[in-house]
């Protein structure tokens, strides 16, 4: 038993180190930033799946302005919300339908992912998912860190520092 919590325990000390190492790489290197052939991809996606459904929303002002204006038709003030809204809803979820259903791999050689993209979006909607976990199980070996007691010996000086000292160092 007691080797069990020791095994445990050294498992959650080398997750704690790890997440550590995470943090400093992440400290050192620039932030992530989209890589260039993933963003054109997602502009190319963008135009129809956002620029389609602006497009027609701008339209439909025009064409209800030009049917009342020449025509002589009324048309109930609910009708062309109704209509400007949804069209825009549509337009505002194909920014995120357009992210989503774009490959995030930069090497990959099949670019498109498809006509629509639904298999990549399933993909990515399950690395985000994944990463959402990750961030769970991180967020609780953070947790865990801070109301351990002591640190373990691989943490860095800016923790081991007293509250004085880390005040004294921001203040710096």
């Amino acid at each position: 038993m007691r080797r069990q919590k020791a095994q445990q325990r050294d498992a959650e000390l080398q997750k704690m180190r790890q997440l550590q190492q995470q943090d400093q790489r992440a400290q050192e290197e620039a932030a992530a930033a989209i890589p260039e052939k993933v963003a054109q991809r997602m502009g190319q996606r963008m135009l129809t799946f956002v620029g389609l459904p602006l497009f027609l929303w701008l339209g439909s002002f025009v064409g209800f302005w030009y049917m009342a204006t020449y025509r002589d038709l009324e048309f109930q003030p609910a009708l062309v919300a109704t209509t400007t809204i949804v069209l825009l809803a549509v337009s505002l979820l194909g920014i995120t339908y357009s992210v989503m259903s774009t490959s995030w791999d930069e090497d990959r050689v099949d670019e498109d992912g498809g006509l629509l993209g639904v298999q990549e979006f399933q993909r990515n909607v399950g690395n985000l998912q994944d990463g959402l976990a990750r961030s769970k199980e991180n967020a609780i070996l953070r947790d865990k860190m801070m109301t351990s007691g002591p640190p373990p010996p691989s943490a860095t000086k800016k923790t081991a520092m007293s509250l004085q000292d880390k005040l004294q160092d921001e203040l710096e």
